[in-house]
């Protein structure tokens, strides 16, 4: 890996966690520092407003006296309302950075609908990141992932408008996951974003998965049986048309594949471990180590091959796909929206 890393250049923390941030960003966004100059720098940029605004709002949640995402959103409902930063506000600078790409006179539809996502994810930042937070039915707990993942996709660069709405429910896919994979962290805070009727349904209390009792439950095994093949099911199905496009900036791609690897990884280790959660983040992140070094080794020598001069730009739009993660485009795409385990990244795919 670079000495230059992703979390290092958007200021991963590691703090009150049980895998540090840094690993975390790393996890999700290695791929980028492959990218040529110019468009990496967009990611960058763009990543770094996100990390700030999660940085922040979990501070407020550790501290009770931080105040700082609150001076954040302040400053943004300004710029919002006024269409301009407000001298000497909070983050002015960051502030500026989004004005000057989307509060232009030259904005286009791609723009306003960032704006929107944009307050829409604050909003819902906001809204969830509170200690005593319920989510109280499967369909509130939808509405969630796609305000916070779905949102958060929707303004990451380079995504064209015709995928606009699919990019929404792969971002709901990706906070879904996420959720997944942090159930024992969220415990030790307090936290369990589960919703309540499918607690409820299967026999499984809060205060099981907060204090880490819940394997014990024989409706904790159902429940995430549940969750993770019949819910699932409609997400996958919803994301397809992004899962499956063959246009898409060649940036996007990458994250497309790479992401679908995460989610694949993060669901068959937690089968592998009998859904324990407790039991869980050793063996993922673990895992994640590991895996790291190849999926950059792929991405590198995908984009040397696409950035080659003997293959001009038709290489460029068309070669950006890992090899080993195209084959689990194409299995995603025969089973559209089936929620499948995936052995480990370790190039044994079929084509």
């Amino acid at each position: 890996m670079n000495d230059i890393t992703i979390s290092g250049l958007v200021g991963s923390s590691e703090y009150d966690a049980i895998a540090d941030d840094a690993l975390k960003d790393e996890d999700n966004a290695a791929w980028v520092m492959e990218l040529e100059p110019c468009v990496r720098n967009e990611w960058i940029e763009r990543i770094g407003w996100i990390r700030l605004i999660d940085r922040l709002a979990e501070n407020e949640l550790v501290d009770a006296g931080s105040a700082e995402f609150r001076k954040f959103h302040s400053g943004w409902k300004q710029l919002l309302l006024w269409g301009r930063v407000k001298p000497g506000c909070a983050y002015q600078d960051v502030l500026t950075q989004i004005c000057t790409h989307w509060f232009t006179t030259h904005s286009t539809p791609i723009d306003r609908l960032s704006i929107w996502s944009w307050n829409r994810y604050l909003k819902a930042i906001d809204r969830y990141h509170g200690p005593d937070l319920i989510v109280e039915t499967l369909d509130e707990y939808e509405v969630m992932l796609k305000d916070l993942g779905g949102a958060y996709f929707q303004v990451l660069p380079y995504l064209s408008q015709p995928y606009w709405q699919s990019a929404c429910y792969f971002g709901a896919l990706d906070q879904f996951f996420n959720n997944l994979r942090d159930i024992q962290e969220d415990a030790q805070r307090g936290i369990c974003y589960i919703p309540a009727d499918v607690l409820s349904q299967f026999g499984v209390t809060r205060e099981e998965i907060i204090q880490q009792t819940a394997c014990q439950n024989p409706g904790y095994a159902k429940m995430m049986q549940f969750l993770l093949d019949s819910y699932l099911t409609d997400l996958w199905q919803k994301a397809d048309p992004l899962i499956t496009a063959a246009d898409l900036h060649p940036s996007w791609t990458i994250l497309r594949d790479w992401t679908v690897h995460r989610y694949h990884r993060i669901e068959r280790v937690f089968r592998a471990c009998n859904f324990d959660y407790t039991q869980f983040p050793k063996l993922y992140w673990s895992e994640v180590q590991q895996d790291l070094p190849v999926l950059i080794a792929q991405v590198r020598q995908q984009q040397r091959v696409a950035c080659s001069p003997a293959k001009g730009f038709l290489a460029q739009k068309n070669s950006t796909m890992l090899p080993q993660l195209r084959a689990i485009g194409r299995k995603i795409a025969k089973v559209a929206g089936m929620v499948l385990s995936r052995p480990s990244f370790s190039g044994q795919e079929s084509s």
